[in-house]
Order: structure tokens, then C-alpha cells, then sequence
């Protein structure tokens, strides 16, 4: 009898642990983007870009080539109705080490603001013996790493919107 019960309750437990694992996946949908990029020769890297909607929806960035995937930003998705995406992607190679940029938008319409919200950020790409390492050098930037290009209070209009204008600024700003 105490062995039919437990026989019983393991039944349970793995079904119940099934249905959980189903639905946990069903709840889990990612959306995944990919860029190729040329860092060191022709198409040697790519960022994976994989947009996950759960309880805690999140954007995760990677840096990935044929030896290794390095975590570039996670940004958490839980600040408002409007999405954080990867916007852009590209490799500034006029430096003693090639530099990624990414930058982020975010679509805003609220009673107090209006326009869409950029964040750029800039890693060196360090390469020792295969292995990469990226180090966050964005606060260069300054105030002009992150802004809002439309209206909050006032008009303001964000100037680095655009992989071309980082790029001209990190010609006149960055050895």
C-alpha cells in the first residue's frame, strides 16, 4: 500500500513537472536577430540579439564568433509599455583596437513624454590568444551617450542617432 502511494505521488510529480515545463516554454517566446559584422576580416563576428518576453522580459546582446560568445548588455524590459530594441549595430575600426557600438531606442507617448530614447554604448574589442574581451569605454560619450530625441517639458533633439554621427565623433574624439 505505502508503495502504491509513493508510486502514486511520483506519477503526479512528473506530470505536474511536465505541464509546469510546457507552459513555462509556451510563456517564453524570444525573439532572436542577428547582425554579421567584420572586426578582423570579412564576416568573422556576428551579435545575436534575442529579445525575451516572460515574466521579467528582457534584451540580451552577444558577441559571437567560431570560439567563443561574449555577453555584451542585458537590458531589462520592465520599465514601460514601449520595448527597448537593438537599433544598430557596427564596428569603428580607425583606432589602436576596433570599437563596437550598439545603440538602443525606446519608443515613448506618455502625458509627459514623447519622442524616442537612445543609449549608445561602446566597447573596445580586446583579442588575447583567440579569446575576446570587451571593455565598456561609453562614458567617453559623456552626456551624449544617452537622450531623448522629441519632447519632455520642451523639444530637445538627441545629435548621436546614428552609427555615422558616433562614428564623425569618435574621429574628433577618440585615439
Amino acid at each position: 500500500m505505502k508503495k502504491l502511494k509513493v508510486i502514486t505521488f511520483l506519477i503526479l510529480l512528473f506530470i505536474g513537472e511536465s505541464l509546469y515545463a510546457k507552459k513555462t516554454n509556451e510563456e517564453i517566446s524570444c525573439d532572436t536577430h542577428t547582425t554579421i559584422l567584420t572586426v578582423y576580416k570579412k564576416s568573422d563576428f556576428k551579435v545575436v540579439s534575442r529579445t525575451c518576453q516572460d515574466d521579467n522580459p528582457y534584451i540580451s546582446n552577444y558577441l559571437v564568433n567560431n570560439r567563443n560568445s561574449t555577453l555584451i548588455n542585458k537590458y531589462s524590459l520592465d520599465i514601460g509599455k514601449w520595448i527597448p530594441k537593438l537599433a544598430a549595430v557596427s564596428i569603428y575600426n580607425n583606432s589602436s583596437s576596433p570599437v563596437l557600438i550598439t545603440i538602443h531606442t525606446q519608443y515613448w507617448d506618455t502625458p509627459t513624454i514623447s519622442g524616442t530614447s537612445y543609449d549608445i554604448n561602446l566597447y573596445k574589442i580586446i583579442n588575447i590568444n583567440g579569446k575576446v574581451q570587451l571593455i565598456d569605454i561609453s562614458k567617453i560619450l559623456g552626456e551624449d551617450q544617452s537622450g531623448l530625441d522629441g519632447t519632455s517639458d520642451e523639444v530637445m533633439h538627441f545629435k548621436l542617432k546614428d552609427i555615422s554621427s558616433i562614428k564623425k565623433w569618435l574621429d574628433k574624439n577618440y585615439k
